[in-house]
């Protein structure tokens, strides 16, 4: 690459936020908010339709995500969300407990007085969705009660692992409603989370977030293909 006379490199514009780089987050959000089942095809024209786009963007964010191993390609070149193992789900829940609880304890002591009423309503809108049974909308609202706490970690890093694991782990969420212990006891862990930050108790916020990661996990873990765990 050449140099002016300055001694500056030559560097094209790069376009800030193309229409794929918006098409590939809006994957990526329905895949933690569990709207992609495992082992559903996407389809590239389905999905132009419902996001209101050509399908050129949405093909090239589909193969973006391939190429991060979040959705894969069968041999009839169908490109379908990732069967979610037993051992794989296994593997994921300790370092989601351990990640996520340490967000929790990070973010406890800086939560302003605004922020406290954002969860708070975020809480009210996951209690709704429960008296509904309205999975996709609890669903939905979950993931914008644990990023809006996860955020407030201030560890960019950390918050990028939490991010991949939950790409991983979001399709399988809809099962949750599946179990009615579950179903009816959804929200208590989000209300003691709620609780601890308005204390500014980041002990107490990360044993409740683990005690609702492990609550959730022990709801979908019935729910796992078997791939010869005993």
């Amino acid at each position: 690459m050449r140099c002016d006379e300055k001694g500056s490199r030559r560097m094209k514009k790069i376009e800030h936020h193309s229409l794929s780089d918006r098409a590939y987050q809006a994957l990526k959000d329905s895949l933690q908010e569990g709207v992609f089942l495992p082992m559903q095809p996407l389809v590239i024209r389905t999905l132009a339709n419902e996001y209101g786009i050509s399908a050129t963007p949405i093909r090239e964010a589909l193969q973006r995500l391939v190429a991060e191993r979040l959705l894969i390609v069968l041999p009839n070149r169908s490109i379908v969300v990732p069967r979610m193992t037993r051992r794989l789900f296994l593997d994921i829940m300790p370092i989601r407990v351990s990640l996520e609880g340490l967000a929790a304890r990070l973010a406890a002591p800086n939560f302003s007085g605004k922020d406290i009423e954002k969860l708070e309503k975020l809480v009210e809108r996951v209690a709704n969705s429960t008296k509904t049974y309205d999975a996709q909308t609890y669903l939905l609202h979950n993931r914008e009660f644990h990023f809006a706490i996860y955020k407030k970690a201030g560890n960019p890093e950390l918050l990028q692992l939490i991010d991949d694991l939950w790409l991983k782990v979001g399709p399988v969420f809809t099962g949750l409603f599946d179990d009615t212990y579950f179903r009816e006891h959804a929200n208590d862990e989000h209300q003691n989370i709620l609780r601890a930050i308005k204390a500014g108790d980041a002990e107490a916020a990360e044993r409740f977030m683990r005690q609702d990661i492990d609550i959730a996990a022990k709801a979908l873990l019935p729910l796992m293909p078997d791939d010869g765990i005993e």
